[in-house]
């Protein structure tokens, strides 16, 4: 689908009212949206292959549950949503899905781990300097999502 938001989480970490305000706005501009789970590095690289393909599997599972339950309460059942699940760096996972979409946004769901940053400012400035779309982060007390400098 080429208009599609990108919500992004550290498998599956965002909050439920965070998935919820980026489906919402993927509902009011009529977009899709493109749930985008890291396994990081940080997180996720000791599970040898067999553990880790279960893992990925029991998120899918999960994740698709979400979607279509936040759907059906947002009274959105036509909106197009769709997960993708990838390993490794967060930075670079983003910018190869941004790259593959074009056109996007991107939009972080808090919590965000930050194994590798020292603050959530520089992890949205390591984003978005990979990509040259908008970023920002969305917490679920944030009525207006934070934008990447």
């Amino acid at each position: 689908m080429a208009d599609e938001l990108v919500y992004v989480s550290w498998g599956g970490t965002g909050r439920v009212a965070t998935l919820r305000s980026a489906m919402e706005r993927a509902k009011t501009e009529e977009r899709g949206l493109v749930y985008l789970a890291v396994l990081d590095d940080a997180g996720f690289a000791d599970l040898d292959e067999g553990f880790l393909a279960v893992v990925k599997d029991e998120l899918q599972w999960l994740l698709d549950a979400q979607l279509e339950l936040t759907k059906t309460q947002l009274n959105a059942e036509e909106l197009p949503v769709r997960v993708i699940i990838r390993g490794g760096d967060v930075a670079e996972q983003v910018s190869d899905v941004v790259t593959a979409l074009g056109d996007t946004e991107v939009i972080i769901g808090a919590p965000v781990p930050l194994a590798r940053h020292q603050s959530i400012e520089a992890l949205l400035a390591e984003i978005q300097g990979q990509v040259d779309v908008p970023v920002s982060l969305v917490t679920a007390d944030d009525a207006e999502p934070r934008r990447a400098p």
